[in-house]
Order: C-alpha cells, then structure tokens, then sequence
C-alpha cells in the first residue's frame, strides 16, 4: 500500500504519481494469465518451490560468471527476481535486499505505461534507470523480461544491477558536484532493450554511449540478459512438467504463507511509534550546510505506516528518491522481522512482498528522500541510500526491542555512509580506468540486545555481499595496497558492542594518471546507538602526498599507517573536488563501524577483558570508556574496575544538567514493560503509566511523552562520542553536539543522539 501525499509532483514536466496504485492501468492489448488450480498436493508444492528458488539462484550465478565489472563480479552488487504477472514477489535473491524493494516498481510502471507502446511481448526486455521510475540511482540498471504462456503474461524475471559508470560529471557516476539532473548522468525510463530475442542496437548504442567503459557496460548488459534467459527458459520448463495453472497456484502459496508468517510475527509487537532523526552534512560540492533527515514507523496492527515529514528540502546531490527510501526500508524489514526465514531451505521468497503489503508510506514529496523531478540523485549509493537503510534499521530495531518477545533481534545500526575511495585516470596500459574499492563489503555486524558485533561479518542488508580480493584488485587496476585491517576501537560502545569498522591504505601504481575522484568523508555521526549505546564510527578518508613510501618499500618495509611516513598530509572533505594523486601518494580510507547497545558500564567486564585479549579494544578504551581496569596479572581488577565505574557514575551527575525536581518514589517491578534496554513503561493502580528506570527502579515521570525530559542531559562535543569523530567544524558552519541521558538516581545511561545544537531533544518512542 502506499499514500502519496495531495497536489503535483513532476516527472519530466508531466504530473506523476510516486508509485502506482492497487490496481494497474494496463492496456487490453497485454492479456496477462491468472489461472490456477484451487490446490496443489504437499509434494508437488514443494518441488514446484524448490525449483523456482533454485531458478532465482540460478538466475544470480549466470550474472556471477558472465559480468565484467569489479563490482559485479566481484562483491555481488546485484540483485534477482521473479514476480506473478501483476508484480507481486515470487522469489528474490540473496544480494543487495534494498533492491528488491525497488524492482516491483520499475515492472508495474512498465506494465502501465508501456503495455500500449510499444508494447510488451514475448521474446522482450526492458531496460530502465530513472529514479523517479524505480531505482535508488542511475548507475543501478534494472532489466525487465516478461515471461508469456501460451500468449499471455505469466510472471516476470528481472535483475538491477551496479554499473560501473553510466555517465556524469564525474567517473563512475557518483557526482557529488551535481547540482541538479541535468548534471547528473542521463536516466532513462523503461525502454525496449531487448525485442524478439535480440537486443536492440540503435538503444544500446544510446545507452553505452553515455558510458566512460562502453564496452564494460555492453558485456554486463548481455550477462543481465543472460541471467533473465535461463531464468524464463526454466520457468517455462517447469511450467511444460506441470501445467501453468499448477506453477501459478504455487506462486500465489508461496506468497500466502510469507504473509501469515509476517501477520504472525506483528502480534508479537506492541501497537506504537518509533522515530529516528539523522543529519546530511554538505549538500553539493562547496556546501557547508546540516540537513535534517526524519523517519517515524507507527505499528497499528497489522500496518506498519512510513512518514519523512520533518526531513529537510531537496538539496543540492545529497538526495535519495523515494525508490530508494521504499527499498531501503523493505530491505531492512525484509531481513529483521524474520530473520529465521532468510536462512531456511527455500528462504529469500515473496517476504519483503507481504511486508510491502502491509506497508503505508506516506512520503512528503520535495523533502530529500522523496525529492521531485529536478534533484540530483546519482550519489546516493554512496550518501544517501545507506542513511536510509540505517534509519529503518534504527526505528525497526526499536520497535523490536519493545517487544518480550521479540526484544533480542533489536540489532544495532551498522555505517550510514559507503566508506569508498574512488580513483579515476589512465591505467598501467595508458587506457581509461575507473577504481571503485568496494572492501566496505567486508562489513561490519551491530549488536543485539545478547550478541556482540563483529568486524568482516558483512552487511545485514547484502547477505552474498562479498569482500574484494586483493590480489584480483592489483591485477586490474593501477592499485597496490599496503593493509587492510580491523580499525581497533571503533565499534560503537555498549553494554553490547558493535563491530570494529576497517581500514584501507594503498597507493597508486604504474598509472599514467589518477585522481581521488570520489573519497567518503563526514563529520556528523549517522550510525545511532539504541537506549544508550554509542554511535558507530564515522567514514574518512587521508592522502599523504610525496611520502616516504617509495624508500621503504625499497628497503624491505611494507608502512602498515600514514604515520609511519613523512609528506604532506590532506584531509579530504565531504563531497569535495577531485585530488590528483601520484605515485608516492598514500591514499588511507576506513568503513565506518556499527553502533553499541544499552549503557558501557553495565558490559560484563569479562566481556571486555576478552575483547581486550582479541585486539579488539586497547586497555585505555577499556578503562575510559567500559570502566574495567585490568590487574599486572592480567585479569579483570574487580575492585578498581567498581571503583572505576562508581567515578563514572558520579562524574555524569557531576556535569550532567538535572531534570525538574518531583518526589522520589520507586516502581513495584510488577506489570512493566522494558522499552530499549532499561526504560520501564509501568501500569500502576487505577491505570496511569510511568517511565522507571529499570536499573534502579526510579520513578522517571509519567508516560506517553518524551521520557528525555525527565532525564539528566550531559550536551557534549562530537569527539565524546568516540575515538575516531572529526570536529564537525572542519565540514560544516553549523553546531553539533553529542547528547547523553542518564537516570538522575543511579546515573545509568538511558538513551544518547546526536543532534544540532538548537535541535528539540528526539522524542524515540510512544507504545500504545
């Protein structure tokens, strides 16, 4: 479902809605098959969904071997699909998940708007990467093959996937100079690529010759038509062995039993809403400007409603389209909600459909996540797209964590932005070279309410994304790289800890000419903790210019930092201009960490002893931040370490700005609900409500309302919220700050954002 809010938008000059309605528009000239039979016996239900599973599958391996693009072939950025005949998910694929909430889009639109002229017949494809169509950005090209039946549509096959440039301002087609669409690289709605089985030339001439890599961006175009071939060639087997009708019944019970599992899974979660608020630094190249970015889920029932109101105006690049916002909130809902279905022989089916239907958006259009015709949007994969995810990953999780049953797949955020470098120029063989690094692919895990994160565990949202090899990157590209490793001390602290985040130093090699064309750099934390938890580390990026590499490489030392080695040192900015880069320059970048869980001080100090042991954290972060101080003997100091966490304590309450003053009184730990980690909502005697501090049972003040405001608030520097956070100032001209909320009894943290200096505290949560 979806609600799109009155009065114009644009698409190309012609009123246009978001996405279609319920029901589709089609011409009479596309008869579309619905037929089934009324059941379908256990075993050959089974068969029939094995089979479509294993076609999905077989669908993404063809792309897999054929694709020429580093980032296809190598990291899986991609996604497959099959659909019935009106657009409803049959089967999706173990690849990037937000995807798969955008390619239902792009084949309904095609359906109501192509169906006409020029057509849709067998034997077709479509091609299409307008965001204001379906995609999150151009260089994600969807490619759409219906599947007919005798004459009629029975289902579609498609697959979207990353291209390495499209067009644009700048190489690989992330422009973050763009200041409006017509900087950005072409889009083109859904045209006929394919007709009859053959691809069409003169469109394909159009469509490569935009590109920097022509000839890459032709042979991915045939590995995506190769992947819908087989792909239709098997469903049509499978529908020769058992009849059409068979097949479609079995289609619309995968889809059935995907819906009663996610209905099953909304009773378990309390009727309420939960909101998230982040922050876009620097809109366009030269920018200095803060943007406010807002998502609200409200569960009533079984709907879970979407708004953005309260996000800022489209702005300069730093946009995402509402495909892309939709995608991202699917994908997330896709794996959190029913995480145990992603993993179970048949998994990855029509879930993320039954989720969409029982979604509502309700977007504001012009805002930066559903911005109108006109917007740069192109570099959204590496800006925008991952905000999103981490936003819907935020509200989801806290609903989640409202839940006795469901409270520990609450899962912290992981990076909001894609930590990359991007180098453009002439390769070792003098011709055009565009090096996206893509190693953020090894990822990072949040934590959970039980669970730590965990560095190299991949991203949630990318279940085949796969980290590059090295060895593959120095053989194609003008790159050499000196480490690759875990960023100690990065993972955002919690009484459960995110994952450690990565870093990344090389240097060019044998080029005849490279420049950082794109590099992720940020100031503004993005990856939120929950109900106390710290943020996850922010992206960087450094080049040491006319170092001392070359003489150490020379004389048997690989330099394993930046400050190993003298030169000059840049910092790179946010969205800023291209750096030429030779070959004495190091270029040092890292992905960004996840977020922690719940207040440090209350981590089971053996824990962090072993985290200690591991080289995941210093023995000084330990103390400072986790209060455990660790003996000559190497054991945990249990009475330092009490000792150490009573000063925590006293110094919150020490420096903190104290909440009006009411009477102390305490809860009966009877009839409450654990909102977070340790916020109790309380029903006492003749039915008010209350907020108690769970830790120690304090009466925080009553309930609904913002439980902020009963809370001690510590307003602190960005730099307190860990080791790794720039001053914000270096980016932006707008004050920043890090806000802590402890319990005024015990000083337990209770809840931290990060927020402008003049911003209302975020009110996170209201249960029903």
């Amino acid at each position: 479902m979806a609600t799109v809010p009155d009065g114009p938008h644009y698409w190309n000059g012609v009123e246009h809605s978001y996405i279609p309605g319920d029901h589709l528009n089609i011409h009479d000239s596309l008869p579309l098959h619905t037929e089934q039979v009324d059941q379908v016996d256990p075993i050959t239900f089974e068969v029939i969904r094995h089979a479509l599973q294993n076609i999905n599958l077989e669908h993404g391996k063809t792309i897999e071997k054929l694709a020429v693009s580093p980032i296809t072939l190598e990291t899986r950025d991609f996604q497959t699909v099959i659909l019935t005949e009106d657009a409803d998910f049959v089967f999706f694929g173990p690849h990037l998940q937000y995807m798969s909430g955008m390619m239902d889009l792009m084949v309904k639109w095609t359906m109501e708007n192509r169906s006409e002229d020029p057509g849709i017949f067998d034997g077709d494809m479509f091609l299409q990467n307008d965001p204001w169509v379906g995609t999150a950005h151009q260089p994600d090209v969807g490619l759409l093959c219906p599947v007919f039946v005798e004459g009629r549509l029975f289902c579609w096959v498609a697959n979207a996937m990353h291209q390495a440039d499209v067009g644009g301002t700048t190489p690989g087609s992330f422009c973050p100079d763009a200041a409006d669409i017509f900087h950005d690289p072409p889009c083109f709605p859904p045209i006929k690529i394919v007709e009859r089985g053959r691809i069409v030339r003169q469109i394909e001439d159009l469509y490569k010759r935009q590109s920097r890599l022509p000839t890459a961006l032709s042979l991915d175009l045939r590995a995506g038509v190769a992947g819908n071939n087989v792909a239709k060639d098997r469903i049509l087997e499978l529908v020769t062995r058992y009849g059409a009708p068979v097949v479609k019944a079995a289609m619309r019970r995968i889809i059935h039993a995907s819906e009663v599992a996610l209905l099953e899974r909304l009773q378990l979660i309390p009727d309420g809403t939960w909101r998230e608020r982040s922050y876009q630094e620097v809109a366009v190249t030269g920018d200095r400007g803060v943007y406010q970015w807002m998502m609200t889920l409200t569960k009533r029932g079984d709907q879970l409603i979407f708004q953005n109101e309260g996000t800022d105006p489209q702005k300069g690049s730093a946009n995402l389209p509402f495909a892309g916002w939709r995608g991202a909130i699917l994908g997330v809902l896709n794996v959190l909600m029913l995480p145990e279905q992603m993993g179970a022989l048949g998994g990855f089916t029509a879930f993320i459909g039954a989720v969409a239907r029982h979604c509502v958006f309700e977007p504001s259009p012009g805002t930066m996540t559903c911005p109108d015709f006109g917007a740069a949007v192109s570099p959204a994969g590496i800006y925008a797209t991952e905000l999103a995810i981490a936003m819907a990953n935020a509200v989801v999780a806290k609903m989640l964590s409202c839940s006795e049953t469901l409270h520990n797949f609450a899962l912290t955020t992981g990076p909001a932005q894609w930590g990359s470098t991007l180098l453009a120029g002439l390769d070792q063989y003098g011709k055009p070279a565009i090096v996206t690094l893509t190693d953020q692919m090894i990822g990072t895990r949040g934590a959970t309410p039980k669970t730590d994160g965990v560095v190299g565990d991949g991203s949630f949202w990318i279940p085949e994304g796969r980290g590059p090899n090295v060895e593959y990157y120095e053989s194609i590209w003008p790159v050499l790289y000196l480490y690759r490793r875990e960023q100690i001390n990065s993972g955002g602290a919690g009484r459960t800890r995110g994952g450690n985040g990565g870093l990344v130093g090389y240097v060019p090699y044998d080029g005849s000419y490279l420049a950082v064309a794109v590099a992720t750099a940020e100031g503004v934390p993005k990856t939120s903790g929950i109900a106390g938890g710290y943020p996850g580390s922010c992206n960087n990026a450094r080049i040491m210019h006319n170092s001392s590499v070359r003489s150490a490489m020379a004389g048997g030392r690989v330099p394993q930092s930046l400050e190993e080695l003298s030169g000059k040192l840049e910092l790179c900015t946010n969205k800023g201009l291209p750096i030429p880069v030779g070959l004495s320059d190091v270029v040092e970048w890292n992905w960004g960490s996840s977020a922690g869980f719940g207040d440090p001080i209350l981590r089971d100090p053996q824990r962090v002893l072993g985290d200690l042991k591991k080289g995941i954290v210093t023995s000084s972060f330990a103390a400072i931040v986790y209060g455990v101080v660790i003996g000559g003997d190497g054991l945990v100091d249990e009475l330092k370490t009490e000792t150490r966490r009573s000063e925590i304590r006293q110094g919150r309450l020490g420096r903190a700005h104290k909440p009006p003053e009411q009477a102390v009184r305490y809860f009966s730990r009877d009839a409450i609900r654990i909102l977070g980690d340790q916020i109790a909502l309380v029903s006492e005697k003749g039915g008010d409500r209350v907020y108690g501090c769970n830790q120690c049972g304090l009466v925080l003040g009553s309930a609904p309302g913002n439980v902020k405001q009963y809370l001690a608030l510590w307003r602190a520097p960005i730099s307190q919220a860990g080791f790794y956070y720039e001053d914000p100032a270096r980016f932006i001209d707008v004050p920043m700050e890090f806000r802590e909320f402890y319990c005024p009894k015990c000083a337990t943290l209770l809840a931290s954002e990060v927020a402008r200096a003049d911003d209302p505290l975020l009110d996170e949560f209201e249960v029903y």
